[in-house]
Parts: structure tokens; C-alpha cells; sequence
């Protein structure tokens, strides 16, 4: 699925806002199995006020967070006309490891893919680049919530 219109509206599909909404642009998508997300690493970005001074850097939390809304489109199978929002929440982060770092301007590419399921519980594992550099690499648990 490439269809520009169809990323837009995946991404509205997203709960997040600005500023905590940092997928920017959908790559590619395969629904329920897996989602490539990028998005810039603005000099203005909130995170870069005090992560930190002089070096700023994409604190880790980012990344995951940016991995966790990218495996919440990958885990989303309902792309159908008249969906509400993804209504998953983080449940869980597994082992990480963040070999490199990210500054402004990095071009964040974060990659998703679908493990398993039971229930509710979606097991998620990913990758994230900046510039083509691996810079966080771990899984995540993500849980449906039902209204």
C-alpha cells in the first residue's frame, strides 16, 4: 500500500497530537504485520531544550515512543473508511539497545513488525534509524483498549 491518501489517513487514525505525535510520514505499511515511519529531528524540537545544551541529542525515550506509535500502525489490521482512532496503549518495553545517537536534522526512520498476539497483548519488534544509522534497536508490548 503506497497511496499517499491512504497515509494521511492512517496517520490521523493516531491518537497522539503534536507535539507527542512524532510520526510525521508513513513509508510503507502492511496491515497487522508491519509499518515503516520517518519523521525529521527538528532543531526546535521540545526534547532538544534540555537534552542537552550545547549537544543535543533524541533522547532515548523519543525513539521508543517513535517505535511504539510506528508498531501501533503495524499492528492496526482495521483500515477501513469510518475508523476511529488506534486506541492501543504501551503495556510494556523489552530490551533495548541504542548503539548510536541522533541530533537536528536526522532523517528517523522507525521500522515495526508484528511478533504475536494473545488477546489483547501485541508484541512488537523494531528497529529505529537516523540517517540510515542504527541508533535503537528492541521490542515493545502494545495493548488494545476497549472503550
Amino acid at each position: 500500500m503506497s497511496d499517499p491518501a491512504r497515509f494521511e489517513y492512517l496517520l490521523a487514525r493516531l491518537p497522539h497530537q503534536p507535539p507527542m505525535r512524532l510520526v510525521e510520514r508513513i513509508e510503507r505499511f502492511e496491515p497487522g504485520a508491519l509499518a515503516s515511519a520517518s519523521r525529521t529531528a527538528h532543531p526546535d524540537d521540545w526534547y532538544f531544550d534540555g537534552h542537552f545544551p550545547g549537544e543535543p541529542v533524541v533522547p532515548a525515550v523519543v525513539l521508543v515512543e517513535l517505535l511504539a506509535q510506528t508498531g501501533g500502525l503495524a499492528a492496526a489490521s482495521d483500515v477501513g473508511e469510518g475508523g476511529g482512532a488506534l486506541r492501543m496503549r504501551l503495556a510494556a518495553v523489552g530490551s533495548f539497545k541504542f548503539p548510536a545517537a541522533a541530533g537536528p536534522g536526522a532523517h528517523l526512520v522507525a521500522t515495526a513488525t508484528v511478533q504475536g498476539r494473545m488477546g489483547p497483548l501485541i508484541r512488537i519488534q523494531g528497529d529505529v534509524t537516523a540517517d540510515g544509522r542504527l541508533v535503537a534497536s528492541g521490542s515493545i508490548t502494545l495493548a488494545e483498549v476497549r472503550r
